[in-house]
């Protein structure tokens, strides 16, 4: 493989694990308090996507339940919940563009 080639690839690794640092120290600390949620969609030939929503300040991503009855989300939902349900939360209602367009790929 070139040199420049060899370089490159190390420099994205490096630069993955830094992304992955960072994604998990601010994680750490985050409250959620302002989440952004994609609705449940229905689908025909090509299937239903469930709902999800996103922390807007740490990019963690939580999928809805089958509790969330098809529809809506679940606030209430009878399973672990990665973001919790925080009193005083600020959600902003998203479209799947939007959506995907915040999400962080590890």
């Amino acid at each position: 493989m070139a040199a420049t080639i060899s370089k490159a690839v190390a420099s994205l690794a490096a630069a993955k694990e830094a992304l992955q640092t960072a994604l998990s120290d601010a994680r750490a600390s985050c409250e959620h308090r302002i989440v952004s949620e994609m609705p449940y969609r229905a689908g025909n030939y090509f299937g239903s996507r469930a709902a999800h929503r996103i922390c807007n300040h740490c990019r963690l991503i939580e999928e809805g339940s089958h509790w969330s009855g098809g529809s809506t989300w679940s606030k209430h939902d009878h399973s672990a919940s990665d973001l919790g349900n925080v009193k005083g939360r600020i959600v902003v209602p998203i479209d799947n563009d939007t959506f995907w367009k915040m999400r962080v790929a590890p």
